[in-house]
């Protein structure tokens, strides 16, 4: 009874085994097991998505030739309106020439268009005056024209023949028909130089060109030695004089360093102390070791 009992429980087993023996279908691991509807679920977004970047683009460009149209309408009116023509030139930086005289070297014609401008012509016509080291020139909307110079500023006379101006680089600037109210003291002395000396253009004397130097040291280290010349005048194998503006007192400098002398009378000045000029004196004299010979006057 109990193989019997066994062999009625191993029954339905037994038919669930060999079916599955018989079932010859190939068993397929999971981690192979594809996910096609998820594929074609990506494939799907990244079309989307395509679609949506085409329509942006599109959109942009459209927005884009909407504008220019705009812009190049708005332009057309504004020009037949005559809201560009000019109204105003603002001039800046000019110290020696006049408004009058840049707006003439500048040739601007007030009644076109800001449009018509080639600032890169006027801004070469204005370089071309030896007072302009450099000329900007630009357009403010809708209707000015700004001109920013920067001038070449004189710092002494030169006398050679005739009246020259020069700036601190050597650079020969002509004499303006209006007062620079302004002392500047001139170089004089060098009437025999052969050279050509050209507004526009540095002076080709190097030693003309090194008392200019130094006259720009003065300028800076002793103004108020600087304000007092009248004149330095290049004499008897180089040797200097020099003149005061007020009763052009002479203050004899001699062939020694130039710069030196400068600088023992711009000592001389400060010791004075306000409570005399060196015009008070009949003449000063440098030319001696370690002291200077000041002659008074006669009372």
């Amino acid at each position: 009874m109990g193989g019997n009992h066994s062999s009625w429980l191993d029954f339905p087993f037994r038919r669930i085994i060999n079916i599955m023996v018989q079932d010859e279908s190939p068993v397929v691991p999971v981690d192979r097991i594809i996910p096609m509807k998820k594929k074609k679920k990506k494939k799907s977004n990244n079309m989307l998505t395509l679609i949506k970047m085409i329509g942006r683009i599109g959109l942009v460009l459209l927005c884009l030739f909407i504008f220019s149209i705009l812009l190049l309408k708005s332009n057309d009116w504004c020009r037949y309106t005559d809201v560009f023509n000019i109204s105003a030139i603002n001039i800046q930086g000019n110290r020696i020439l006049t408004n009058r005289e840049i707006l003439d070297m500048a040739n601007v014609d007030m009644d076109s268009s800001i449009f018509s401008l080639n600032l890169i012509e006027i801004q070469n016509r204005l370089e071309k005056n030896p007072y302009i080291e450099a000329a900007s020139v630009s357009r403010e909307f809708p209707n000015r024209v700004n001109i920013l110079l920067s001038e070449r500023i004189p710092i002494c006379y030169l006398n050679h023949n005739e009246l020259f101006l020069v700036d601190a680089d050597g650079i020969i600037l002509p004499v303006p028909d209006h007062p620079l109210n302004t002392n500047l003291p001139v170089i004089s002395g060098f009437d025999n130089d052969s050279l050509d000396y050209i507004s526009g253009y540095y002076v080709p004397n190097d030693a003309v060109r090194e008392i200019i130097r130094v006259l720009d040291a003065t300028l800076t280290s002793a103004p108020q030695l600087y304000s007092e010349i009248s004149e330095i005048h290049y004499w008897n194998n180089s040797s200097f004089i020099l003149y005061t503006i007020k009763n052009g007192t002479p203050i004899y400098l001699g062939d020694k360093n130039l710069p030196d002398q400068l600088n023992i009378l711009a000592n001389f000045q400060n010791r004075l102390k306000g409570k005399r000029d060196l015009s008070d004196y009949q003449y000063l004299d440098l030319r001696w070791n370690k002291q200077i010979v000041a002659k008074e006057k006669h009372s």
